[in-house]
């Protein structure tokens, strides 16, 4: 065999693959063997040590000789010493009970239904234990998870014992227990992942006590949004929301071509339980909005003059002035009248810019859009494409007691 040549064949049990690699400190060549695939489906398979005197150094199955991925009616595997790569997916063995690692492994370990890296600190695979058991619990002493550790995993609840533990984005992808989580999934203490199949438009979300982190990933997913409304507790900070939000209406607006991707709403529930006034923050400012998102989330602002002050452009102001009118929740109504004071032409004009039809149908029904404001934004409303805007707004202003 030339040096590099790899080979595979069958042995009794197992598709073994075979490299040589040049080793110009020891000798001419050294060999190691891949395990491929698993022949025979007893209730215990042991990865062997050594074949031929040389060392199996990863168990990486494959497809080769039309052999399947998954191996039912395996219920105890050992994994050797030297075995230093595990193909990561938890759908393997379905029907696994107990996971063995050799002693003398410096990679692996396992409490013989997880198993683990780096001296347990990290849990690479959930196994058995993430397939058997309704509820997992993960030990304090793992810091992270790893990239696929519940991937595909049937349990429906898993219990961290460790408030830090860190996970991948994709460490929970097509698992039993990311469905089971209902609006959000949280790791820890930390937001991991918002269902955004769940809602149609618009996103509210109270915030769980104790949440102080929020993965990159938190709000994406197959779902889409229009827009985000959050609940904080009071005086919560909560690391990383704020660009996990930005994050996610950034990708909505590039994927769809969109200058409007949608307005974050905050509001801080005090102890109490009263809700204070909602800060509607409108992502279309881009840089400015995006700015005032995070302080508004990171700091804990509370109070409309607050954000509004953080604005120093005035056609921006008009813009957040317009959004905050055209909410669902309370309006800052002087607020409002102090921005667009003198201008209301000028504001009506900007808000069929912005705003979206439902928007705007709110705005005129609150009265902040006088008849000749109205009579001014037809034509744009006509080139935007608003038919329906454009045909309720004359039939209000054909109604005498419409203003």
């Amino acid at each position: 065999m030339a040096n590099g040549e790899e080979f595979q064949y069958k042995g009794a049990k197992f598709i073994i693959e075979c490299k040589e690699h040049i080793n110009r400190v020891a000798g001419p060549g050294s060999r190691n063997y891949i395990i491929r695939g698993i022949l025979d489906h007893e209730e215990e398979v042991e990865i062997p040590e050594l074949i031929d005197g040389d060392p199996v150094t990863s168990f990486m199955p494959s497809v080769s000789f039309c052999e399947k991925i998954v191996y039912p009616g395996i219920r105890r595997l050992r994994l050797p010493g030297r075995l230093g790569r595990v193909l990561e997916r938890n759908d393997i063995f379905p029907d696994l009970e107990e996971l063995q690692v050799d002693p003398s492994n410096r990679i692996f370990s396992t409490d013989r239904k997880m198993l683990y890296r780096d001296e347990g600190r990290e849990l690479c695979l959930s196994l058995a234990a993430g397939i058997i058991d309704e509820v997992v619990t993960v030990p304090k002493r793992v810091e992270r998870l790893g990239a696929f550790a519940f991937a595909d995993s049937k349990c429906q609840e898993i219990v961290f014992e460790n408030p830090w533990i860190e996970a991948e984005d994709t460490s929970f992808d097509r698992s039993v227990w990311l469905d089971e989580q209902g609006p959000a999934a949280y790791v820890g203490n930390m937001l991991y992942r918002v269902n955004a199949d769940a809602y149609s438009g618009r996103i509210a979300l109270f915030l769980r006590e104790g949440t102080q982190r929020a993965g990159k990933r938190a709000f994406d997913g197959p779902g889409t949004f229009e827009s985000i409304k959050l609940c904080i507790p009071e005086n919560m900070k909560c690391r990383g929301l704020a660009d996990a939000i930005v994050s996610r209406l950034t990708d909505v607006r590039l994927r769809f071509g969109s200058d409007r991707a949608g307005i974050v709403t905050v509001s801080r529930m005090s102890g109490e339980g009263k809700a204070e006034k909602e800060i509607p923050v409108p992502t279309s400012l881009d840089a400015v909005g995006m700015d005032m998102l995070r302080e508004t989330i990171d700091s804990g602002a509370g109070l409309y003059d607050e954000v509004f002050e953080r604005i120093g452009n005035r056609k921006e102001k008009v813009d957040y002035a317009l959004y905050a009118a055209s909410d669902e929740g309370d309006v800052n109504e002087e607020l409002y009248c102090r921005c667009i004071s003198g201008d209301a032409d000028e504001a009506a004009l900007r808000a069929v810019r912005i705003l979206d039809e439902k928007a705007l149908f709110r705005l005129v029904k609150r009265g902040y859009i006088g008849k000749d404001a109205l009579i001014g934004m037809l034509p744009q409303l006509q080139s935007r494409g608003m038919v329906n805007v454009a045909a309720g707004l004359l039939v209000m202003i054909n109604r005498e007691d419409a203003f």
